[in-house]
């Protein structure tokens, strides 16, 4: 019996353009060498991560 993994695919992005500071790009590709992933992907998944924990925050201070 196997198990698959399976992965979201998302067929639109939208381009922006994000100034960092020189540590905090370090840190992110730093996090990328490590793990074998781009940038970029790193990047989006830490905003993802960030902007929950933001939601979820706010939510507990209502």
């Amino acid at each position: 019996m196997f198990c698959y993994k399976v992965l979201a695919v998302v067929t639109k992005k939208n381009q922006v353009t994000i100034y960092l500071s020189d540590q905090v790009r370090d840190r992110v590709k730093a996090i990328a060498d490590r793990e074998r992933r781009s940038f970029s992907f790193i990047a989006e998944e830490l905003l993802i991560k960030g902007l929950e924990a933001k939601e979820t925050g706010d939510k507990g201070k209502e």
